[in-house]
């Protein structure tokens, strides 16, 4: 039997008798999904008939009118719980049906036997629904889109697991003996540091309405069912939780509302919140993504408003460079969850890592710290990542890395890497090219690349050939025109592409006689990140902004660099071309 003889059924007793008498109908692992025109509910059971008389006497599903259910011979317990999980955030950003699931199944992602088989599946399986109606955008478009990727839904690792409901069990805990605590989750770029964190936050939503199959034996429980209950019993005394993530990158922001508006299920748009909108509330919980980019009281457009916020939580006689974005936090949140990774600091308006240890010690937080260590995004692995550190350290005695499984490659002309990461585009979708700030933004205010082109504003000229900076700072990854424009590492810091080409521009060189990069401010353009920085912090923001940049592709990372002197110094550990 194979996935394309999935079984629909009436759902109702009718239905139920022709499943019974089916041959693996009782006694086989399936995943099943139960529809009508405007909803559908995933699950799998290792007895459809058995599961399908739970549902049928489950008034909840009494609007649900018919049962598809996926029958393989080679199905297992843990391939089930897998393409259960996949159906479930596939569905969920597909957007054409509301999806019943308030959760994204029990399972945890991880490797077993034949697992790529399985995957692989998944993608025929889902043409399969396509053709049913069940499902209506393709699936590599899918795949592509931010609904999918900053999906709640998204099934964790054992590691990420393991952060997930130690946080969630410390928060309670904490909560409950009234003692103010924090847990802070660190990670290198691609971990999946905001993927747990937007998990933590669906759990917290949904532990007290969530559908599942449970036992009142506490040990039999899984880590999710033991701390849901937790929680529920928690709100039960208490009243509900208020909660909301904190998101200091007003791009990424403006993303997140869109996911969680479009997710529902008691996700809402206004939960996604600025460092500002903490001034006026108390909170049960704060999530905060991207920590290391909450700002101080230095290099910001909106210092009359940052004073406003500060004396709004500490009085009218607080002096705004006393305090942190994250002081406002810590003060009205009596628990905190924070991603951090100091290496992506980009610019003097950052929290310093010194500031972010003071503002725990003035507000005397217990703080959790946990290491999430497995690279998820990046297939190079955190071998590149460590890779990229070495050779931006320039280490002595550091020799050439072949990265498995990464398509890593310098080029000689600029041209030619633009042409490429278009063509990956046409191929795979979401490839974008980004460059350091080394040219002036001289296109800023035209509303169209065709204006740009016509009044001969295009920014950045290399070899001949003319650029054009992001039209954009809202949301560029996903703009049509993206792939004919530039970005910057404004635009691309906490998304996810196929491929990044990088370009690194004159301001950033090598010198050979020191072994060292070295760096022209004169050559740099973002004032802000220059305003009140010596050489060296400089220097550092701006070699954190080149390996952030590096670290965005998923599959590959194309590299052009103006400066010789760095372009042979590269050429010794990216292959390629001078």
């Amino acid at each position: 039997m194979s996935y394309s003889d999935i079984r629909t059924f009436r759902f109702d007793k009718s239905g139920l008798e022709e499943v019974k008498h089916l041959p693996n109908g009782t006694d086989w692992p399936v995943v099943y999904l139960i529809t009508n025109d405007k909803e559908v509910y995933i699950g799998e059971t290792s007895s459809a008939g058995n599961r399908m008389t739970q549902h049928l006497d489950n008034p909840e599903r009494k609007a649900l009118k018919e049962i598809h259910i996926l029958f393989d011979d080679e199905l297992n317990k843990s391939a089930i719980l897998d393409i259960e999980q996949s159906l479930i955030q596939l569905v969920s950003a597909d957007n054409k049906l509301e999806l019943l699931n308030k959760n994204g199944g029990q399972s945890q992602k991880h490797n077993y036997y034949q697992r790529e088989k399985y995957q692989a599946k998944i993608g025929t399986i889902w043409k399969k629904l396509q053709n049913m109606q069940i499902a209506s955008k393709d699936y590599d478009d899918i795949l592509n889109s931010d609904l999918f990727k900053f999906s709640p839904y998204n099934s964790l690792t054992g590691e990420q697991s393991i952060a997930c409901y130690s946080a969630l069990d410390d928060a309670i805990d904490k909560l409950r003996q009234g003692i103010k605590g924090s847990f802070v989750l660190h990670g290198s770029a691609g971990t999946g540091k905001s993927v747990v964190l937007v998990n933590i936050m669906n759990r917290l939503v949904n532990a007290v309405s969530v559908d599942m199959d449970e036992t009142d034996d506490e040990e039999s429980l899984s880590p999710y069912l033991r701390i849901r209950r937790k929680i529920a019993d928690y709100v039960k005394d208490n009243g509900p939780l208020k909660i909301a993530l904190v998101m200091p990158m007003a791009s990424i922001r403006k993303t997140l509302k869109t996911v969680f508006k479009e997710t529902g299920h008691g996700l809402k748009a206004n939960m996604v919140i600025g460092p500002s909108d903490v001034a006026t509330q108390e909170y049960d919980i704060l999530l905060v993504d991207e920590a290391h980019r909450l700002p101080q009281y230095k290099n910001i457009s909106w210092m009359g408003g940052y004073k406003e916020t500060t004396r709004a939580v500490f009085g009218e006689d607080a002096e705004p460079e006393d305090y942190t974005s994250l002081d406002w936090i810590l003060k009205r949140s009596k628990y905190t969850i924070l991603v951090y990774d100091s290496a992506q600091t980009v610019k003097g308006s950052d929290i310093t890592p010194e500031q972010y240890i003071r503002a725990f010690e003035r507000e005397q937080v217990s703080v959790d710290n946990h290491w999430l260590t497995s690279q998820m995004r990046c297939r190079g692995g955190q071998e590149y990542l460590d890779y990229l550190a070495a050779v931006f350290k320039c280490q002595a005695g550091l020799e050439r890395k072949e990265i498995l499984n990464y398509d890593f490659r310098l080029f000689a002309h600029i041209d030619d890497m633009v042409k490429m990461i278009k063509a990956k585009d046409r191929e795979l979708g979401l490839c974008r090219t980004v460059a350091g700030y080394s040219w002036r933004w001289i296109s800023k205010g035209c509303r169209s690349l065709e204006e740009v082109r016509s009044r001969h504003l295009e920014d950045i000229t290399i070899e001949g050939h003319k650029y054009i900076w992001n039209m954009s700072n809202s949301e560029w990854i996903i703009r049509p025109t993206a792939i004919d424009e530039i970005g910057c590492i404004h635009t691309t810091q906490g998304y996810d592409l196929n491929y990044v080409g990088v370009i690194f521009g004159e301001e950033i060189d090598y010198d050979k006689s020191a072994n060292r990069i070295v760096i022209d401010p004169s050559r740099h353009f973002d004032s802000n990140v220059q305003r009140g920085a010596n050489p060296e912090e400089l220097k550092q923001y701006l070699v954190n902004s080149y390996k952030v940049m590096m670290s965005r592709g998923i599959k590959g990372c194309y590299v052009y660099v103006c400066n010789p002197g760095l372009r042979e110094y590269l050429s010794r550990f990216i292959p390629g071309s001078l």
